[in-house]
């Protein structure tokens, strides 16, 4: 078999450690963006222990990508949803409530794919706005065309698995491609494997194509992170140079943005040249 038939159960012995990661690793970052002690080395120091860690050591399981998978999975053989309770549904919950309270945190910081993403960026996506405006070898798009394109996947997915039966997450989920690092020798996970290198190589041109133009995740979490109470916000200090919109891969450093596309990578809070943006409640 070159890819799966069968949706991999969110397994408890891979299950338990990694909640408990995301939690510990999710609550870590919020302290040190509201202390201003989330620094370029300690970002990137946290996002390569994330990728180390949820990617390489644990394969990719679970991640947020399975829950998704497992719905669209039991539609598609025309199963019994509540059978996924509670696991499933706990990770529905709780990633709907991380992101109500925290904003994105989990999509920046704890996917093994949003941090490997974020980490390749740093390759054309620098914090520094002269350097960028002379790089070339980066396509910038608004959040909003984004967000269209990733809504528009998720419910082409919803059909293809309720009409035809086409489990498209199941076949191609990039997630599941880290499990090679566990068992180099399988088939199974080919496709996902090779979207995880596609994800990657795209990843330098443009800011997280997974998590902004594909993940279902990302559609809930973007959709939530819409009432999030705390936010990046500008300060009375804030002399409106300009300098943060300029250098916000997602186009979301204006001051009446949702921030809904906000990564928490910290540009914007790098090139401030006034300290004038804080991490604070409406």
């Amino acid at each position: 078999m070159f890819f799966q038939t069968d949706t991999p159960p969110i397994n408890h012995y891979f299950a338990v450690p990694m909640f408990i990661f995301w939690i510990i690793l999710s609550l870590f970052v919020i302290l040190l963006i509201r202390k201003k002690k989330l620094s370029r080395n300690v970002r990137i120091a946290i996002l390569v222990v994330a990728t180390v860690y949820a990617g390489i050591i644990f394969g990719g399981f679970p991640n947020l990508v399975m829950p998704f998978q497992q719905v669209l999975s039991t539609i598609a053989v025309r199963g019994d949803l509540t059978k996924l309770f509670p696991e499933v549904f706990a990770v529905f919950g709780g990633l709907i409530i991380m992101t109500i309270f925290f904003g994105r945190v989990l999509c920046g910081f704890v996917c093994p794919l949003g941090t490997l993403q974020e980490l390749i960026s740093q390759i054309n996506f620098k914090s520094d706005v002269k350097a960028q405006e002379k790089n070339k070898f980066h396509i910038e798009t608004s959040s909003q065309k984004a967000s269209l394109v990733r809504r528009f996947f998720l419910l082409i997915s919803i059909l293809l698995a309720s009409i035809w039966s086409i489990q498209i997450l199941q076949i191609f989920n990039p997630n599941l491609g880290f499990w090679y690092f566990i068992n180099f020798f399988t088939f199974t996970f080919i496709f996902p494997l090779i979207g995880l290198v596609v994800v990657s190589i795209i990843s330098i041109f443009i800011y997280r194509p997974f998590c902004r133009y594909i993940c279902p995740a990302g559609a809930v979490t973007s959709l939530c992170s819409r009432v999030t109470r705390r936010k990046y916000r500008r300060t009375k200090d804030c002399d409106d140079c300009g300098l943060c919109e300029k250098i916000c891969p997602t186009q979301e450093g204006s001051t009446n943005s949702k921030k809904n596309e906000c990564y928490y990578c910290n540009r914007c809070i790098e090139v401030c040249p006034k300290d004038a943006i804080e991490f604070s409640k409406s």
